[in-house]
């Protein structure tokens, strides 16, 4: 299930997306590292979060596909969508 947003295909956050994602320990450092530091680039996400760069590419796909995180481009930066953010919250009830 997808819903357009920006031109992009979106997946829609259901309380059972949005816990699958909040008990992923990568994916949740991800998210928390994006609000506590703001745009990080890809290098600055792996480094700090101790993990191969596949994984990281995986991660960070499945966060874009969801809206979490969108990709700037000058600088190529990854920032946190504080609107998909806040509806992953409230979806899981966090």
């Amino acid at each position: 299930m997808h819903e357009q947003s920006k031109d992009n295909i979106v997946e829609k956050m259901t309380p059972e997306r949005s816990r699958e994602i909040l008990n992923d320990k990568v994916k949740v450092a991800i998210l928390k590292m994006l609000k506590n530091k703001g745009p990080s680039s890809f290098g600055d996400i792996i480094r700090e979060l101790g993990v191969s760069q596949s994984a990281g590419t995986n991660h960070i796909l499945e966060l874009k596909l969801l809206g979490l995180i969108e990709k700037s481009v000058d600088p190529p930066n990854f920032n946190l969508n504080s609107e998909r953010y806040a509806l992953l919250m409230k979806t899981s009830g966090a």
